[in-house]
C-alpha cells in the first residue's frame, strides 16, 4: 500500500524537463507519467510506499508540488480526498497523510 498524489497540467507536457525538475528531489516518491488523452492534459502521478509515509516523504511530496506547480503551472491533488494542494488545505492534508504512516509496532 502507499499514498498517491497527482499532478495535473492544463496541457502536453515535455516529460524530459519534468524528469530533470523533480528527480533531483525524488529520494520517497514514485513516480508514473500519465499521458493525457483526447484533449485532457497529461499528469504525473506520486506515490510514496507506505514504509515512506513520513514527515520526510511529506516534505518531499510539497517540494515536488512546489516545482511541478510553479516550473509546469500544474495541480496537486490529494487522491484520498480528491483536495486540491495549496496553503489553505496542506496542513489537512498533511495530517490525514501522517495518519496512514506504519506504526511502530
Amino acid at each position: 500500500m502507499g499514498y498517491t498524489v497527482m499532478a495535473e497540467s492544463k496541457g502536453a507536457l515535455d516529460w524530459a524537463e519534468v524528469h530533470r525538475a523533480v528527480m533531483p528531489l525524488r529520494r520517497r516518491v514514485e513516480l508514473f507519467p500519465i499521458p493525457g488523452e483526447g484533449g485532457m492534459g497529461d499528469a504525473l502521478g506520486l506515490s510514496v510506499a507506505q514504509k515512506n509515509v513520513n514527515d520526510l516523504g511529506w516534505e518531499e511530496i510539497t517540494q515536488m508540488a512546489d516545482v511541478l506547480g510553479k516550473k509546469f503551472g500544474m495541480e496537486v491533488i490529494d487522491l484520498p480526498s480528491g483536495t486540491r494542494l495549496g496553503p489553505d488545505t496542506l496542513e489537512a492534508v498533511m495530517k490525514r497523510f501522517l495518519e496512514e504512516a506504519p506504526s511502530e509496532e
